[in-house]
Parts: structure tokens; sequence; C-alpha cells
């Protein structure tokens, strides 16, 4: 799936509902995100929250993990979903239900994101390999 984005502020979402969703997870005061406008990004996975799609994306070249961005930030430019990604369903601490769309060895391992902002060396090499494989797919 591949998204270009339309909005690199929370602020600027066209709707309340949308702006307070994304404050919930987005704790910065002014809003702005590293993102480009008019730029298309490989999206590496999806995470359900409150019942939306936050597109994990690498906004730079070299970064070594992910960051989720709520979809009402971009328009998805190539629908198709990676033949990599499963289907993860965990129960939350809070009770809560958590689902996302991610590739096997991630949906399998839910810290695999937290070793990836540890500098986990296996964990950063799986996810290297993942993310050239999608990059592969959307050519």
């Amino acid at each position: 799936m591949k998204v270009l984005c339309e909005i690199n502020n929370i602020f600027d979402l066209p709707e309340v509902g949308m702006i307070e969703r994304a404050r919930k997870y987005v704790r910065l005061s002014d809003g702005q995100l590293n993102l480009q406008k008019a730029e298309e990004y490989l999206v590496l996975g999806i995470a359900f929250r409150d019942n939306s799609p936050w597109c994990f994306l690498c906004v730079d070249e070299d970064d070594e993990y992910p960051t989720a961005y709520p979809i009402e930030l971009f328009r998805v430019v190539d629908d198709r979903m990676s033949s990599y990604w499963r289907l993860s369903y965990l129960e939350g601490s809070n009770g809560v239900a958590e689902s996302s769309l991610l590739f096997v060895d991630w949906a399998k391992d839910p810290l695999f994101h937290e070793k990836l902002l540890n500098d986990d060396p296996k964990t950063i090499e799986v996810f290297r390999k993942y993310r050239e494989l999608m990059s592969c797919e959307y050519m």
C-alpha cells in the first residue's frame, strides 16, 4: 500500500473528531509532523486505533523503525495490501482489543516495535528485510 501526504499538521484535519482522535496519540503541542506534503510513502503496516487505520511509515530512507500516522493525513494512491501482511489481534491490558495488519514476524511478536525502538540488532535485520520485500511489491 502506498499513500500520498496531503496534510502534515494534525490541526489541519478537516473535522474536530479527527483532530481529537489524533491528539490522543500525537503529543506535539503545535501538531506539526515530520511528513512532507505531496510525498509518497510505503505503508509498512496498519494499526487500528479507535476504529481508524494508522499507517506505519518510515519518513526517511534511513529510518530504523516505522512511526504510525492517522490515515486521514493521506490519500491512498495504491490500495493493494502487502502479501506479507497478516492480521494481528491482541487483547490489550485495558480490555480493549488491538488489531493490526503487519508482516508475519511483527504480527507474531507483540514486542517487535519496542525491540526496534530499543535498537535490537536481530529485530532491525528482520525489519529491513521486510521493508525491502514490501518496497519491491510496489515498484
